[in-house]
C-alpha cells in the first residue's frame, strides 16, 4: 500500500447471512479506521445496488470490499467490469455459503479480515462474461429470487455458471429458511429436488470442440469447490481458462447419488466429462435457467461464456495453493 491512508469503500448487504451483515461490517470498518484507513460504507437496498455502487464510485477508492455473500461480491465485481481502471477488491464473507471465501481462505472474523485487507497481497483472478440470446424471467420461483427486469440479471460471474441438477438450490431456497438453517437449508433443498432432475439435450462447444449431448448438469467453474461439498481438482484461478464439468444422465434416479458421490470423492467416469476452455457455448431447444455465483441468471436458449483473464485483483492473505 501507499504511505498515504488507503481509501476503502465497503458495500454492505444487510440481508446477507443468518444474522445479517451490518454488525460484522461495523466491526470491520471500525478496525479499518483504527488501522489508519479512510472508510466509507454504502448499504444495498435492492438487487443491482452493489453493481451500481461499484461502477459509480470505484474511481474514488483504492479498495472496494463486499460485505455479504457470494452474490454481493459477484455484483460488485460485475460493476467494476464496466470500467477500464479497476481498484483492488476485498470480501468480508457473511453469507450462508461462501465458496469464494473458502477458495481463498478469507477470514470471516471482521478484525482479522480488516488486517488482511491492509496487509495482504493483490491476487489477480479470472472473471466470466455472460452473453447470448435475449434472457427471459421465470415465474415459478420465490419472488425474492427473480429481479424486476432482465437488466438486473448477472452478466458476469466470479466462480461458477451452471445449469441442471442442484443448480437452482442456492436461489430457490427461501431466505427465511437460509437464515434459520444456514447451509443445511441448501442441503435439504437439494435433496428435495432429486425427483425433478431430468436430462436436457444441449449443443456444447468448448473452444471450438463439439461436446454436444444430453446432460443433467453443466458447470463452468473457477473455484476449488462448489457449494462447499464438491472439490475441483487441478484448478488455476487466473490461467484464462475455466474448468468445465458436464454430467451425463444416469440410467435411473438411484444412480444420481452414485454420480454425486464420485464428484464429492473427486473420481471420474464415463458419465462425467471434465475439460478446460476459454470460450464456451451452450445452445438448447428451449430456454434454460442458469445459476451465476449462486444467483438466478435468467433463462436463455443460447448461453455464451467467455473467460476474462486476470480481470480483477482480490486482496488475500496469501496466494491460494494449487489443487492436487
Amino acid at each position: 500500500m501507499n504511505t498515504k491512508a488507503p481509501s476503502i469503500l465497503v458495500i454492505v448487504n444487510p440481508k446477507a447471512g443468518r444474522s445479517g451483515a451490518p454488525e460484522a461490517a461495523a466491526r470491520f470498518c471500525t478496525e479499518l479506521r483504527r488501522l489508519g484507513a479512510r472508510v466509507q460504507e454504502m448499504h444495498t437496498g435492492a438487487r443491482g445496488d452493489a453493481r451500481d455502487f461499484a461502477f459509480e464510485h470505484a474511481a474514488s477508492f483504492d479498495l472496494l470490499v463486499a460485505a455479504g455473500g457470494d452474490g454481493t461480491f459477484s455484483e460488485m465485481v460485475s460493476g467494476l467490469m464496466g470500467l477500464e481502471e479497476r481498484p483492488d477488491v476485498g470480501f468480508l464473507p457473511v453469507g450462508s455459503t461462501c465458496d469464494i471465501a473458502r477458495t481463498f481462505n478469507l477470514p470471516a472474523d471482521p478484525e482479522e479480515a480488516a488486517q488482511a485487507m491492509l496487509e495482504g497481497i493483490s491476487y489477480p483472478i479470472d472473471v466470466g462474461r455472460i452473453s447470448g440470446s435475449p434472457p427471459l424471467l421465470r415465474g415459478d420461483l420465490p419472488e425474492e429470487a427473480i429481479p424486476e427486469d432482465t437488466d438486473l440479471l448477472p452478466d458476469h460471474f466470479t466462480y461458477i455458471a451452471s445449469f441442471g441438477a442442484f443448480s437452482e438450490t442456492s436461489y430457490a431456497t427461501r431466505r427465511r429458511m437460509k437464515k434459520t438453517l444456514g447451509h443445511l437449508a441448501y442441503v435439504l433443498q437439494g435433496i428435495s429436488s432429486v425427483p425433478g432432475i431430468h436430462p436436457v439435450r444441449a449443443e456444447v462447444i468448448l473452444d471450438g470442440q463439439d461436446y454436444s449431448g444430453s446432460y443433467i448438469f453443466g458447470g463452468v467453474i473457477n473455484s476449488f469447490s462448489v457449494g462447499g461439498m464438491v472439490r475441483i481438482d487441478d484448478v488455476d484461478l487466473n490461467d484464462g481458462e475455466f474448468e468445465v464439468i458436464l454430467i451425463k444422465p444416469p440410467h435411473n434416479v438411484g444412480q444420481i447419488a452414485r454420480l454425486l458421490s464420485h464428484l464429492v470423492r473427486r473420481k471420474t467416469g464415463d458419465a462425467i466429462v471434465k475439460k478446460r476452455a476459454r470460450e464456451i457455448l451452450f445452445r438448447f431447444e428451449d430456454p434454460l435457467s442458469f445459476t451465476a455465483d449462486g444467483e438466478y441468471g435468467g433463462s436463455r436458449k443460447e448461453w455464451q461464456i467467455e473467460n476474462i483473464r486476470r480481470a480483477v485483483r482480490l486482496r488475500v492473505c496469501q496466494p491460494p495453493p494449487k489443487t492436487p
